[in-house]
């Protein structure tokens, strides 16, 4: 039998011993233990920017980094502005469709998909995707960080840009005391930065784009009233099905009508954050046009009017290729679609308020929308991208468009969908009878 204090070493000595094999064993371990994200992650720092981006991606560095750089040289010369803090742009990879995004709060920086950018319809034109991300984005950044001396001041007082917190409610005091453009509506936002990114790339944008007045145009034809600002924020965002294009939309128009009415200076001036101006956007706009954003906007609407009314009576002189309405239903965004003349049935991809997104077949004999498959994460303007196989009558489509796309095939007459593909990083789909 053991002595009760040599039992107790005998344990110890046991315990220390385990320890030690544990410690052996995850220092044999680390090696293979994954890298921390930070580590797994690459940077390029030069003045006024920090790029962030995987390794994988770094191609694409030195042509961000230029585009970066040129359109910050064009907002250090025509706005006087230098940003706050450097800008942290982000590169990321996650989806087949590029995008961007900006913030300025508490920190300038922005969130980049290097991916390809749809241009259905002209909805994205461009001359070179980067080059309008940068552009589009650091316009945002100028009307959201440049500060006047009160701005200063108050981001002095709280140690840098205040953001909001939902849990403290006095803090969109503060917020706005620091940040005061960052508070105001999504078409100011985006109407400015689409007018300057047109401008800066020599015409080539969404400000003259052709679907931007169609829109328009087809509502004049139509007599669908327009929104004054207080119901586009209001009702015009509650029915808006394709994230947030009607402030793209309406903000657009309006920049161009005011560009051209009163001269591109004094938008410069109404997008910069300035000395001696209006921390409040409207009354920054009624300092330096003379009227308010509302009595503006009443103008606008009626220019915009007279200004397709004769378009459309252009149009109307000349005849008109015969049609004849397959639906009367409102079908909302339509993919590219394939007609079966056996069947007198057109296939494509819809996506319309009410309904989940869906492949269907539209009846010419009923005009009805039979849905035949859920389309996961459909494409705001053209849904999803589809093909047909005209002998077997395969419909094939895409899913997970706001990601890497998963490619499906459909058959219509089963309504069965199988996964081909998934995360597949390819472009439009087409059949092709010969492979």
């Amino acid at each position: 039998m053991l002595h009760p204090t040599s039992f107790a070493a005998l344990r110890a000595g046991t315990a220390s011993f385990a320890r030690r094999r544990l410690l052996i064993l995850l220092f044999l371990l680390l090696p293979a233990a994954p890298r921390p994200g930070y580590a797994q992650l690459a940077q390029v720092e030069v003045p006024d920017l920090r790029l962030i981006y995987v390794p994988e991606d770094a191609y694409i560095v030195p042509h961000a980094t230029s585009t970066f750089l040129n359109s910050l040289a064009f907002q250090k010369r025509v706005f006087d502005f230098t940003p706050a803090d450097p800008v942290t742009v982000l590169l990321t990879d996650f989806t087949d469709t590029g995008d961007a995004s900006a913030t300025a709060v508490p920190r300038s920086r922005l969130a980049i998909n290097i991916a390809p950018v749809h241009q259905t319809f002209e909805t994205m034109t461009a001359n070179d995707r980067m080059n309008l991300i940068m552009n589009h984005e650091l316009i945002h950044i100028v009307e959201l960080d440049r500060a006047a001396g009160a701005d200063r001041a108050f981001r002095r007082l709280f140690r840098g840009k205040v953001m909001p917190s939902g849990e403290q409610p006095e803090s969109v005091l503060y917020f706005f005391l620091t940040t005061p453009r960052v508070a105001t509506p999504p078409w100011f936002k985006e109407g400015l930065a689409t007018f300057f990114d047109t401008w800066m790339s020599a015409g080539i944008g969404r400000a003259q784009s052709g679907y931007y007045e169609m829109v328009f145009r087809a509502m004049v034809k139509d007599g669908v009233p327009f929104y004054d600002p207080l119901g586009l924020a209001s009702e015009g965002t509650e029915v808006d099905f394709m994230s947030g294009t009607q402030s793209y939309l309406y903000g657009t128009r309006f920049m161009v009508w005011a560009a051209r009415t009163y001269g591109p200076e004094k938008l410069v001036e109404w997008a910069s954050r300035h000395e001696g101006g209006r921390a409040y956007y409207g009354a920054e706009f009624k300092r330096i046009f003379g009227l308010s954003v509302d009595d503006a906007w009443t103008r606008w609407a009626a220019d915009e009017k007279v200004f397709q009314e004769a378009n459309l009576a252009a149009v109307r002189q000349y005849p008109l290729t015969p049609s004849v309405d397959m639906t009367t239903q409102t079908l909302g965004s339509v993919s590219r679609a394939y007609y079966d003349a056996a069947k007198d049935t057109l296939y494509a991809a819809f996506h319309y308020p009410g309904v989940v997104a869906h492949v269907g077949a539209l009846s010419g004999k009923t005009g009805t929308v039979d849905r035949l498959a859920t389309v996961k994460g459909p494409l705001k303007f053209m849904v999803s991208s589809v093909a047909r196989d005209p002998d077997s009558g395969t419909i094939y489509f895409t899913n997970d468009n706001n990601a890497w796309r998963d490619i499906m095939s459909l058959d219509p007459a089963t309504r069965r969908t199988t996964t081909l593909l998934r995360d597949a990083r390819v472009g439009d789909l087409v059949f092709d009878r010969t492979a």
